[in-house]
């Protein structure tokens, strides 16, 4: 078992947006905002390319590692965490955060 707690969060491009200003404000505004959540132990973005996988349904995910669930809540919750979950509206049409249990088969 993880000693972290994962979320991952699935997002779907604004409607009215390009990809690249999808992706410009994701891999820019949004996750600068998202490093300055406090106890954030690590940050990944993962882009789909949705011409290859059309049937995907999402157009990337996000991974963040905590220390634990208190941890993230408490990241959420804080005035950082509010700043990032309202800045979603702007890029993303859809955002759908789970926690999520992650085990390591290979692992370097």
């Amino acid at each position: 078992m993880a000693n972290y707690a994962k979320r991952i969060g699935f997002l779907r491009k604004k409607e009215g947006l390009s990809l690249e200003q999808f992706h410009a404000h994701w891999l820019g505004t949004h996750a600068e905002l998202c490093k300055k959540l406090p106890g954030l132990r690590r940050y990944a973005t993962n882009l789909i390319d949705r011409q290859q996988y059309p049937n995907a349904g999402w157009d990337g995910f996000s991974e963040l590692w905590f220390d634990s669930v208190a941890a993230h809540d408490a990241a959420f919750a804080s005035p950082e965490g509010q700043v990032l979950l309202a800045d979603a509206k702007n890029f993303a049409q859809d955002l759908y955060g789970v926690m999520v249990i992650e085990t390591q088969h290979i692992w370097p």
